[in-house]
């Protein structure tokens, strides 16, 4: 059944549309929201939030846009008030989130993956949605700038400048 099926089963009164929504979107929405935060307590609240805003704003949808689009507006929207909620203007440099992903990475190749997230994190905040957007969600420009609320053009251009700006930054490291 299309997205755009249940959503309607939903709108008439048939909550099992939602909960079919749901089970599509919970793990890739998890993923987000963890590769954002790198706590998993965090990224289950960050996505029952989510899929709680979803649950309200649901009736209202019209389908202008791809369901998971407005899915992906809305998490950027909770990960957003999340961040303005606990004043860090730049979650993924936190000693916090460093010092966890150290203790739970013990072999190379985490060790390897610690040093991009590291990375990752020291990216402005545009670019580092954008990289995650467009790598980890395995989104198109278009679908990034429609998030994002940017033009597909700067999506590509936020993606050049933070890859730019990895490899000077690992280089360096």
């Amino acid at each position: 059944m299309s997205d755009k099926e249940l959503i309607q089963r939903f709108q008439d009164g048939d909550e099992e549309g939602f909960d079919e929504l749901v089970k599509r979107y919970y793990p890739q929405s998890y993923q987000f929201f963890f590769r954002m935060v790198r706590d998993p307590m965090d990224a289950e609240d960050l996505c029952q939030e989510t899929f709680l805003r979803v649950y309200k704003g649901l009736k209202k949808f019209r389908s202008k846009s791809l369901f998971s689009t407005w899915l992906y507006r809305i998490s950027v929207n909770v990960a957003n008030s999340f961040f303005r909620r606990w004043r860090l203007t730049d979650i993924l440099t936190s000693e916090k989130n460093v010092e966890q992903i150290a203790i739970e990475e013990t072999n190379e190749n985490q060790d390897f993956d610690s040093t991009i997230w590291k990375t990752i994190r020291k990216l402005p905040r545009k670019q580092r949605l954008v990289l995650i957007l467009r790598i980890f969600q395995q989104l198109s420009f278009r679908e990034v700038g429609g998030i994002l609320g940017i033009s597909e053009n700067s999506a590509k251009v936020n993606y050049h400048y933070a890859i730019n700006k990895m490899k000077v930054l690992m280089g360096s490291d």
